[in-house]
């Protein structure tokens, strides 16, 4: 939305003040079900409207959104809707119950679906109303991805790779060595977890764009160590086995390949079969000649770009990076028409846009400064233009994004939005239109249509609803708490919503704190923070120098160190909070789950007693239990750095703790496993330390569903217990007590 516009708006009386900038005697508060409850989009989205479900753009004019069930395709132009499916017609066609699977694979413009159902593949023809059977084995087909053309897909099975003929009705197996060890196109749990990511899925095969290859990742899991892990079930229980590669641990092998998609033999890329690197991050040329493949040492200072030959398997190298503390995958490499390549790296210590010449050579730099590109959103070569989505590098606007255009052949850089918030994008792949979300501590999310030269079209939807202003918000402000060494500490809180300074009210500070993980953001608070302002209790959040607000040069100081400067800082806070007036000295709480859990008990042990109360979810415990590509990315092997192994565990600092923690974790945690926190466990119990612990069977590093309502539960009750003395204020009297039957998330306005 253009400042032009909001202004317009303001005087039509379309976008309404900020709710907590009114009287709040007489208005609701948000009910516990509202704030922790229930289940689907009305869960603790009290007071607000939801904003249209968009799944996307279907092309350059028109994007598909689902209401009601049903997909509607929605002309950017005007706003007109047309029926685009319903899923009652394919319920006509298909067998019982297909359909209510998730889609695995579709085709552009969404006229073939692919399912997985009971772990084989069906397609269903959209427009002519029909549905077959592809496969019917005693394996799980996993991954299915339709090739560019829409006329194959590919899968894997029982750690093998195929395609499937969708024109000839015949599959095809690639490979045939797949075993439970041996799997092909398919991710060792490291790489999963920390290289490839978990929206992959496991999926490590790449189809070229003349759809008549595919390269793919081979992992031999031999060498990792099996870590097991017990689930308490039936009589005698179950031991899954799993390959995970802790700190110092041999790595999985890997290979890269390339096989026809008819099949054939594999084209091994000539690296060497057993070495400790690392290989990922797939791609292909355009004209489908080259595989371009990313290699990156055991140490992770050192990252290349290299051509794959598919039909040889020669590799040649295109360019190479170092740094001193480590380097980063190039997750938005993009290969343009003419064959350069278009490079996202942080190598001056912002991550900035480059150029690079089909041979590698580096031709130029199109962003610079402090600031950085946190995603490419499209490039529009035929323009000369890539759009961005970045993050302001000043402190005091770190918490913001912004969309920017910025010009192919580095004369300029435009930005497109300019209201300070938080975006979300979804921009049309070839079209002139973007639809951006956006929200702010002060103003809950509203979706705008923008041109792609910055022009607003229209307010497509805004969450603010009938019921808004019947609420009572909290007091929402970002800002900044000295360091006292120059790396000021963004923070963002929530007040109650009657806040005075004269009064004392109890803080909880919910943190992340790794590397490069900044939680801090100007965006619209959760319900579940305003339900704690009703209640006198301010939540906040606070990001420590490493965090991506300072750039690679604050995060590069944690290589190493893990443990030391997150603690420094989050001491630092804890320090300026008690400077407050209004801050209860005595019930400062911190909480988080994973890498938050581990800052949560080094801050009630190395920092004690800096912070008075922590609720820690499967906490790191000690950086020589977790696995080899995060822990030594930042902190090399424990041979190699035992003093920065020994400062960052908790155990550590342990006798330093003198009580107040709640620790939570699930029986079968694959990620951080629960020997971390049974490590913790044993001393305090050894010592007889007071602390809470809650276990949660056969759950993984997220809870199951059906453990979630009693975690939220337990969680709040804890809080009432230490933060408000085991008494819940009730609203004022003067509340109303009717609640809306639907709404969304809370709000919030500046100030003290």
């Amino acid at each position: 939305m253009s400042q032009r516009l909001l202004a317009s708006l303001l005087l039509a009386g379309l976008v309404l003040p900020s709710p907590a900038l009114a009287q709040t005697r007489g208005k609701q508060w948000f009910t516990y079900d509202e704030a922790f409850g229930g289940t689907g989009r009305s869960a603790g989205q009290a007071g607000l409207r939801p904003l249209p479900q968009v799944t996307g753009w279907l092309d350059a004019e028109h994007w598909l959104e689902v209401r009601e069930g049903k997909v509607w395709k929605v002309r950017a132009a005007d706003g007109t809707a047309t029926l685009h499916q319903d899923p009652a017609t394919l319920t006509q066609v298909a067998p019982t119950g297909l359909t209510n699977n998730p889609v695995a694979a579709r085709t552009g413009d969404d006229a073939l679906r692919i399912y997985v159902v009971s772990g084989d593949l069906w397609a269903v023809d959209v427009p002519a109303r029909t549905s077959f059977r592809l496969t019917q084995t005693a394996g799980v087909e996993e991954n299915p991805t339709l090739s560019p053309d829409g006329k194959q897909i590919a899968y894997t099975r029982g750690g093998n790779l195929f395609t499937y003929d969708l024109g000839a009705h015949l599959e095809r197996q690639l490979t045939s060595d797949g075993s439970d060890t041996i799997r092909n196109g398919y991710a060792s749990w490291v790489y999963f977890e920390e290289i490839l990511g978990r929206a992959s899925n496991y999926r490590a095969f790449w189809w070229s764009p003349d759809s008549t290859r595919l390269a793919f990742l081979r992992f031999d899991d031999a060498p990792v160590p099996l870590f097991p892990i017990y689930w308490a079930d039936g009589q005698h229980g179950k031991l899954e086995q799993q390959r995970y590669p802790k700190a110092g641990d041999p790595n999985p092998f890997v290979q890269v390949g390339a096989v026809a998609a008819g099949g054939g033999k594999v084209t091994w890329m000539q690296f060497p079969p057993e070495a400790d690197h690392y290989l990922a991050w797939l791609s292909w040329t355009r004209d489908s000649a080259k595989v371009l493949i990313q290699w990156m040492n055991r140490e992770q200072d050192t990252i290349r770009v290299l051509h794959g030959d598919p039909r040889s398997g020669a590799v040649a190298t295109l360019f190479e990076e170092k740094q001193a503390a480590w380097v980063s995958w190039f997750e938005d490499l993009t290969t343009l028409a003419n064959g350069d390549l278009l490079v996202k790296t942080d190598v001056d210590g912002w991550d900035h846009l480059y150029v690079h010449a089909a041979d590698g050579t580096r031709t130029r730099q199109i962003t610079s400064g402090a600031w950085r590109v946190r995603s490419i959103l499209r490039v529009d070569e035929a323009a000369g233009v890539v759009y961005v989505m970045a993050q302001p590098g000043a402190i005091g606007s770190t918490w913001n994004t912004e969309v920017r255009k910025v010009r192919l052949d580095g004369s300029g850089v435009e930005t497109l939005t300019t209201i300070p918030g938080t975006y979300t994008v979804r921009m049309a792949s070839d079209g002139q239109y973007f639809l951006a979300t956006r929200s702010s501590v002060t103003d809950p999310p509203v979706m705008t249509l923008y041109k792609t030269d910055g022009t607003v079209v229209r307010e497509v939807a805004s969450a603010r609803g009938d019921t808004t202003a019947t609420y009572a918000w909290g007091k929402g402000e970002v800002f900044t708490i000295p360091s006292g060494d120059g790396y000021d500490l963004p923070a963002v809180w929530v007040l109650p919503p009657d806040f005075d300074r004269k009064k004392t009210y109890p803080v909880m500070v919910s943190i992340y704190g790794g590397p490069d993980a900044g939680t801090v953001r100007n965006s619209w608070a959760s319900t579940q923070a305003h339900y704690w302002a009703q209640r006198g209790v301010i939540w906040m959040a606070v990001d420590h120098r490493g965090s991506g607000h300072h750039g690679k040069k604050g995060v590069a100081l944690m290589h190493r160190n893990l443990g030391k400067w997150e603690m420094h800082d989050y001491g630092k806070a804890a320090d300026w909070l008690r400077a407050q007036p209004f801050v209860a000295r005595d019930r400062i709480a911190i909480t988080g789950g994973s890498y938050g859990g581990y800052t949560t008990l080094m801050a009630l042990t190395k920092d004690a007693p800096a912070f008075n109360i922590g609720l820690a979810h499967a906490p790191v415990t000690d950086w020589r239990l977790y696995d080899t590509v995060y822990t030594e990315r930042y902190m090399d092997r424990p041979s190699e750095n035992p003093d920065g192994y020994r400062d960052g565990a908790v155990l550590t600092y342990i006798d330093k703790y003198v009580g107040g923690l709640r620790l939570t974790h699930g029986t079968i945690d694959d990620n951080v496993h629960m020997q971390n926190s049974m490590q913790v466990v044993d001393w305090l119990t050894a010592h007889d330390k007071p602390f809470e612990l809650m276990v949660y069977p056969d759950s993984r590093h997220g809870l199951q569903a059906s453990q979630r309502k009693h975690s939220a539960r337990e969680a709040h009750d804890f809080w009432v217990r230490t933060l408000l003395g085991g008494k819940l204020p009730t609203a004022p009297a003067a509340a109303p007590v009717a609640r809306p039957a639907t709404g969304t998330a809370a709000g919030a306005s500046p100030g003290f």
